[in-house]
């Protein structure tokens, strides 16, 4: 970035006189990229929100919470995908590809599906609904891997054909520090005390400092003060760990949710480490219960419904204003960076915990798995009433018993809805001759109760 040529045009003025909005508002900020080539739903923009009843709860004077969730894809990763994906475009790709992320997959299947482009995601066998309904429904190519190494190596192989997107590309990473300068933006060009967000990768917070110190070389605020604040889940918490080492025992990082933020070896763990070192800010690490309770404070108090990995910062709030760190007279802003409607699984352990809400999920289910067992489906179940097996196994037996010529993509996508459906269930991996891990399925005892029911009666399948 040419900072100098930057600090001669950019002015406050000319930012508020600027025709763009959200990220492209801040156009002369970011990389050269001809307009023409700009893939836009119109990000950013994103409402900072002044809280009432959770700052009271928290003992806050001034909390702001920084809504990313109204995002085009629900999630501030958007920020990112609209210059990258405007990168690929302005190259000459007709093709762009992810590795692993969810939120990311769902993103960026949407930005290529208005830039013309066409995508790719190699995805993990557990993802969150939300994310692949989306990803689905943008009309990407989903191809399933067994590990992120998998998903970086196929990113890899085919560079040559698919723009490659990940969550360290220097063009999306200039997206992402644009959550910093408009917080500041919209506080009237005062900065913070502190911006507090979740770390999966570390680019987030790597970013947000990124934007922070250009707005202060170029003279657009006179004093950088803002600490960040990063946080992790338990369990798997590596950049925290730099700032403040645990003795805690690790835990399986394979969290019931909050996946977005349980990456073992973080691409920018060391950026983002530094960042919030060289700001004076801290850390909290955070359980999952403390997670689930702040997605209820969050939407019961401010109305914003969070994905689990989003809702963290509100939990890491509170630990760091019990314990002192933050003074409850600072200025702060919260960071919520995904919907909820993403991770429809936590949505309904939350309703389930509603007796009306409970008793109405109850009758609807039965009918409901009944619909969503078309023939592929029942003939899994057939397979894995023999035995457990794995995905490309299973292809060839359920190919030899509908005749349908099924693709191990579409097996994959059966399995993750029969996972969902809570009927089948990973019993354990193994890596095979050619050293590819190999997931195995198996019945669970509800899958084993409705088998037995389709025996004993005539339930139709659709």
């Amino acid at each position: 970035m040419d900072l100098e040529r930057v600090r001669e045009t950019v002015t406050k003025e000319s930012m508020a006189k600027s025709r763009n909005r959200g990220v492209w508002k801040y156009q002369q900020m970011l990389p050269v990229i001809s307009s023409d080539a700009i893939v836009s739903l119109g990000e950013g923009n994103t409402s900072l929100l002044r809280s009432n009843m959770l700052a009271e709860i928290l003992g806050l004077r001034r909390l702001y919470i920084k809504d990313e969730t109204s995002n085009p894809s629900g999630a501030f990763i958007d920020r990112g995908t609209t210059v990258d994906v405007s990168r690929a475009k302005a190259l000459g790709f007709k093709a762009a590809a992810c590795g692993w992320s969810g939120n990311l997959a769902s993103s960026l299947a949407a930005y290529c599906a208005r830039g013309g482009l066409r995508s790719r995601a190699y995805l993990p066998g557990q993802i969150d609904l939300g994310k692949l309904y989306q990803t689905v429904a943008y009309g990407a190519e989903i191809v399933p891997c067994t590990s992120r190494q998998e998903a970086l190596e196929q990113l890899r192989e085919n560079q040559n054909e698919f723009y490659p997107v990940t969550a360290s590309n220097p063009f999306f990473l200039e997206g992402i520090k644009t959550t910093g300068i408009e917080i500041v933006d919209q506080l009237g060009w005062r900065p913070p005390d502190w911006i507090v967000v979740p770390m999966g990768n570390g680019s987030h917070i790597t970013m947000l400092h990124k934007g922070l110190r250009e707005l202060e070389e170029i003279g657009l605020v006179s004093s950088l003060r803002t600490k960040l604040v990063g946080v992790q889940v338990e369990g798997c918490s590596p950049i925290a760990d730099m700032i403040r080492p645990s003795t805690r025992k690790r835990a399986n990082i394979d969290c019931s949710f909050a996946r977005d933020i349980a990456i073992e070896s973080p691409a920018m763990a060391e950026e983002a480490a530094e960042a919030i070192k060289r700001t004076g800010g801290d850390v909290a690490v955070v359980s999952e219960k403390e997670i689930l309770d702040a997605v209820k404070l969050l939407a019961k108090n401010e109305g914003i419904f969070a994905e689990p990995a989003s809702a963290s910062t509100v939990a890491g709030l509170w630990k760091l204003v019990e314990v002192g760190t933050i003074v409850r007279s600072d200025t702060i802003v919260c960071a919520i960076t995904g919907t909820g409607l993403k991770d429809p699984t936590m949505a309904r352990k939350m309703a389930a915990k509603n007796r009306v809400a409970r008793q109405m999920i109850s009758k609807y289910e039965p009918a409901a798995v009944s619909r969503r067992i078309g023939d592929t489906k029942m003939a899994i179940l057939d397979t894995l009433q023999e035995g457990e097996s794995y995905g490309y196994g299973l292809r060839k037996k359920v190919i030899d018993r509908t005749g349908k010529n099924l693709s191990l993509v579409s097996i994959y996508q059966h399995l993750l809805e029969l996972q969902d459906l809570g009927l089948i269930a990973v019993e354990r991996q193994e890596r095979s001759p050619e050293r590819r891990i190999r997931v195995f399925y198996g019945l669970t005892e509800k899958g084993m109760e409705f088998m037995r029911a389709q025996i004993s009666s005539s339930v139709p399948r659709g």
